[in-house]
């Protein structure tokens, strides 16, 4: 690990192998089929637990070895038995969700590398049936009606790619052109790509701080334009090594920064509590960042509105009883002190046509 100081206990070092890739898949099939059904957790809508695959430096397998690290990783998932079950069921589970439901999708792709990421979406275009079955496609009932491609609609097998950002080229001038030309689902920036600079924090200087906050919610803001998801890396709960920033006193501060400030998406935490419990608390209404763009809803926010039409439509009705209360008993104490007017007899026996009816009443 790259934390030296000792904050973290290092006796399980060196006693473990990196596990293959066949094995993970092995032991997220026994989590979602064994454990989560033992421990009350929903088995489809929701909590279900899912593999998010960074493929890394693949040029360098590619230079080095002559290695595809794309073809590899995609000749592993079609020759797993329980690769489709547990990663592409999403093409017909999204049926009969609730517009307030979701569910995360099993499989999420990333890579700092554009072209690996456009390599994958061709080829699990080519090679759809080593993944999901045709009869699947066909039940999901979705069809594209506009005359453009949509991988969504027409290809909902293939999984969101997200593309890793660093913080050189989040900087870069022509670095949104370059997302504009990739078909992805996400981006996943070094969060020091939405933190005012180490300086600005070291001096605490309150312009700069505050202009990086500025930049940091249109960076958000212009990616949710693109309707892309933002997953900013890494949460860590020491002060070293890229933790915890001076900005912020804890890490839970930093994640109510990012969720609430920010309006990201998700993030990667090398402690996953306490991003479940400060996500899970949301955000009151005066740590809400300014509407930049066309930011998502909350539904704690949608909920609060709810309560307000509620409360108005209360005062309205109070205010129109006493008003029509007044109005009866003034109208009641005129009839009691004045003399009532003689009413005109009326002849009982006039019929109505038709015709003239609106015209005598």
């Amino acid at each position: 690990q790259r934390v030296t100081s000792g904050a973290r206990y290092d006796g399980y070092d060196y006693l473990f192998q990196v596990p293959s890739f066949t094995q993970i898949v092995d032991l997220l099939h026994d989590w979602n089929t064994r454990e989560l059904p033992l421990i009350g957790r929903p088995s489809k809508t929701g909590g279900v637990t899912g593999l998010y695959v960074e493929l890394k430096k693949s040029y360098y397998f590619q230079q080095d070895g002559n290695i595809s690290l794309a073809d590899l990783f995609l000749d592993e998932l079609a020759q797993h038995p329980k690769a489709s079950e547990l990663l592409f069921d999403h093409v017909t589970l999204c049926e009969g969700l609730r517009y307030d439901e979701y569910r995360v999708p099993p499989l999420v792709l990333q890579s700092f590398e554009g072209d690996v990421l456009e390599y994958l979406r061709t080829k699990f275009k080519e090679r759809w049936m080593d993944f999901v079955e045709e009869d699947a496609i066909l039940a999901s009932g979705v069809v594209n009606v506009t005359g453009e491609e949509d991988d969504e609609v027409d290809h909902p097998w293939i999984p969101p790619l997200v593309l890793l950002v660093s913080e050189s080229k989040c900087r870069q001038e022509s670095f949104w052109f370059d997302v504009e030309s990739l078909h992805i689902s996400g981006l996943g920036p070094n969060k020091n790509c939405l933190l005012p600079s180490s300086s600005a924090m070291e001096s605490n200087d309150t312009v700069a701080i505050a202009r990086a906050k500025h930049e940091a919610r249109e960076w958000v803001a212009k990616a949710h334009s693109f309707r892309l998801a933002v997953h900013p890396y890494t949460i860590k709960l020491e002060k070293e090594a890229g933790g915890v920033p001076q900005l912020f006193s804890s890490a839970e501060e930093e994640l109510r920064y990012y969720y609430c400030e920010l309006k990201i998406d998700g993030i990667f935490s090398e402690n996953i509590a306490i991003a479940q419990i400060v996500g899970a608390e949301g955000c009151d209404a005066e740590e809400a960042a300014p509407v930049v763009g066309e930011p998502t809803v909350c539904i704690k926010e949608e909920r609060n509105l709810w309560l307000f039409g509620v409360a108005f439509l209360a005062i309205g009705a109070f205010l129109a009883s006493i008003v029509s209360t007044y109005v009866t008993f003034y109208c009641k104490k005129e009839t009691d002190t004045n003399r009532p007017l003689p009413l005109p007899e009326v002849d009982t026996s006039l019929e109505l046509v038709p015709d003239e009816e609106d015209e005598i009443i």
